[in-house]
């Protein structure tokens, strides 16, 4: 949507979009090495399912295979972009991984997911725009719309932890609190509610399912969710104004409306 704005060449599009969803995948297969997760999706993951030194090697594989399509594009703002996001993620999948199961400040909660999910939604709105051949001012719009959405996507995926269907997002309800993953709204239930509990459930490893469900109940308690969402909508409300500088049409009208379904998904 973001290079169509423009007039980008069809198949230079089609190899960046093919090497942003194969970035993706190589920092999810990575993520769950990382995590030991067992499923993702609703299916096994590729180191529960083949073990640690596939799933790296996999995933190494997969990092290669997204900047050798960029290559043949032989457009370095490009390679710049995506090489931004991955060491983004990584860092943020790193500085995660070091506060886990710790209490954060809601700044370095934001840090993290402007490194990994906003980081990832930025480049490809960057790149479609450079594909597009768009002015540096639309350009760093559609950055701005990007990382906006990608903070607002996030903070719903935080809320759905707590109140999403499990059959529809392929994992439990409280897989983050249960892994330690301190998220948005845990961070205001800590402030609000009884932290005891929470922080109780937090500093268990495999939370015993009663714990657990103590814990999303005195997360659910508080207004730690409701408080999410209304962060949530203002980056959603942020996206929608950085496509101001944007040519109005179809292609703006879609993204337009993919900001408005993020909060309050089911999946």
């Amino acid at each position: 949507m973001s290079a169509r704005m423009g007039e980008p060449e069809k198949e230079a599009l089609f190899t960046a979009a093919v090497a942003i969803e194969v970035l993706h995948t190589a920092t999810l297969i990575h993520d769950d090495v990382v995590d030991k997760a067992e499923s993702r999706r609703g299916r096994p993951t590729t180191v529960a399912r083949y073990g640690r030194e596939i799933a790296v090697a996999t995933g190494d594989h997969l990092f290669a295979e997204s900047f050798h399509g960029l290559a043949e594009i032989g457009d370095p703002r490009l390679v710049r972009a995506f090489a931004e996001a991955a060491m983004g993620l990584a860092a943020g999948e790193l500085e995660q991984f070091r506060s886990a199961r710790k209490p954060l400040e809601v700044e370095a909660y934001l840090e993290h997911i402007r490194m990994k999910t906003a980081g990832l939604f930025k480049a490809a709105c960057v790149a479609g725009g450079t594909l597009g051949s768009l002015s540096i001012k639309q350009i760093d719009a559609l950055a701005t719309y990007g990382q906006a959405l990608g903070l607002a996507f996030q903070m719903s995926d935080d809320v759905m932890d707590f109140v999403g269907k499990p059959g529809l997002m392929g994992k439990g309800v409280g897989t983050d609190l249960a892994e330690g993953t301190v998220t948005l709204p845990v961070i205001f239930a800590l402030n609000d509610g009884d932290a005891a509990i929470i922080r109780r459930t937090l500093e268990t490893p495999n939370p015993p399912l009663d714990l657990l469900e103590a814990g999303i109940e005195a997360v659910l308690a508080t207004d730690a969710i409701k408080k999410t969402e209304d962060w949530a909508l203002g980056e959603v409300e942020a996206a929608t104004e950085g496509l101001s500088l944007l040519p109005d049409g179809a292609e703006r009208t879609i993204l337009e409306a993919i900001a408005s379904e993020v909060v309050g998904r089911d999946a």
